[in-house]
């Protein structure tokens, strides 16, 4: 960020001090104020457009925290960070379009948020060589699809999931493409598909000795089939 105002990056800096320190309310306001007066008026106010699409973005991921999703939506969507998105290294456009295909997701926007978080795996395979990254992103595309009983579109995703997760390695990816599938097996009325998935992931986690709330989570799950 070269050729910006020393007062505009100090706001900046103690906004992202004040997020990083949980004070989110204070760290919204600051990142609000940052293109208030200087202190100095002779000081020369300069800002790029890749500053104000950092200042926005960092602004909606505060709004985020707060779980106040449709503002942190119309911010992500706004035109001064479409503006800004060109000049944004590979790791800051994969964190734009994960938050805003997350937030589109907590609204229950499935079909938007598809097409956002696709440009997350675009990213993160081709420019990035980062395979948590869609790993993460296929968890959530699966999650939300599950939270809002999208159960055709959650089939399908999971057969993606499952997909990518063999080509890629992932072991995590099969296994969560499995276990959500369960969910949209029984959304679908696929009843044997349901309980015979349920039955796999129960006797994996047997085997590998994992009690507690996670084995009795898909234990109750084979038994809401009956």
């Amino acid at each position: 960020m070269n050729k910006i105002s020393r007062t505009f990056i100090e706001r900046f800096n103690r906004a992202a001090e004040l997020a990083r320190e949980g004070k989110i309310e204070e760290a919204l306001e600051a990142y609000e104020n940052i293109k208030a007066p200087f202190d100095d008026p002779k000081e020369e106010r300069i800002m790029t457009g890749e500053f104000l699409g950092m200042v926005e973005l960092r602004k909606a991921y505060c709004l985020m925290d707060l779980e106040r999703f449709e503002e942190a939506r119309e911010i992500f969507a706004s035109n001064i960070i479409q503006a800004a998105l060109g000049q944004f290294d590979f790791t800051t456009l994969c964190d734009y379009f994960y938050s805003y295909g997350n937030t589109l997701g907590k609204l229950g926007l499935l079909e938007k948020m598809d097409e956002v978080m696709k440009n997350v795996l675009k990213i993160a395979v081709n420019e990035l060589n980062d395979l948590k990254r869609c790993e993460d992103t296929w968890y959530w595309i699966m999650y939300w699809a599950k939270e809002h009983e999208a159960w055709e579109y959650l089939e399908k995703q999971c057969i993606s999931a499952h997909k990518f997760g063999v080509k890629s390695g992932s072991l995590f990816l099969q296994i969560k493409a499995g276990e959500f599938g369960c969910y949209a097996y029984r959304g679908l009325g696929k009843i044997e598909e349901a309980r015979r998935g349920a039955r796999i992931i129960i006797k994996r986690y047997k085997d590998a000795k994992i009690n507690g709330s996670v084995l009795k989570e898909w234990e109750d799950f084979l038994k809401s089939l009956d």
